[in-house]
């Protein structure tokens, strides 16, 4: 049995809990634990409302989205959203599944964001299922020592416009819902992806 199994086990004995509704249930959260999370991409780009498809460039903005982008630097903000996508493959015999999850994401290294996701997620037996994860941020605050121009090119990189890589790190700790209690899985579960 793993360390991660038998942890939750002796969590759910020391709270009296040992329906078999429960049992399945840690044995579904522990099931993460034998899942294989591969990042798959970072899509849905949007800067000051602009969405930047594949390969776009600052060149490729027009007149009015220049002067919208001229005017936010000015006021020392960049809104950049974008989803964070996951692919959780199962080869489980019974379903992985958790209730909610904590999840911090950086770029190059600098945390953008660290929040929760409170949606359900399970990947059924023996299959594939990908998570999409909404990220909200301000690049200009969170790379406040870097110049403008850097700045934006970031946010460029994430729509894969530039040779210069950008660093995807991704951290997510599933929680399961018993009896209204939400109890966290041990570790958290680590990702990264270089985009080009």
């Amino acid at each position: 049995m793993s360390k991660v199994k038998k942890t939750l086990i002796i969590l759910f004995v020391a709270l009296g809990l040992s329906s078999c509704e429960v049992l399945n249930q840690v044995a579904q959260m522990a099931n993460f634990a034998n899942c294989k999370f591969n990042f798959n991409s970072v899509d849905h780009i949007q800067m000051l409302g602009v969405n930047l498809s594949k390969g776009m460039s600052k060149s490729d903005l027009n007149a009015t989205q220049l002067l919208s982008l001229a005017n936010a630097l000015m006021n020392k903000k960049l809104p950049v959203t974008f989803n964070v996508n996951v692919d959780v493959n199962n080869p489980n015999a019974i379903a992985a599944s958790m209730a909610k999850m904590d999840y911090i994401v950086s770029l190059n290294g600098k945390e953008v964001i660290s929040t929760t996701m409170n949606q359900s997620v399970s990947v059924g037996p023996n299959s594939n299922s990908v998570v999409s994860i909404p990220i909200t941020t301000d690049l200009f605050q969170l790379f406040s020592g870097e110049s403008a121009d850097a700045i934006v090119n970031l946010a460029f990189k994430l729509a894969g416009a530039s040779s210069q890589p950008v660093n995807v790190g991704l951290k997510v700790k599933p929680y399961i819902s018993i009896n209204g209690q939400q109890l966290a899985y041990p570790d958290y579960i680590t990702m990264n992806k270089v985009l080009n």
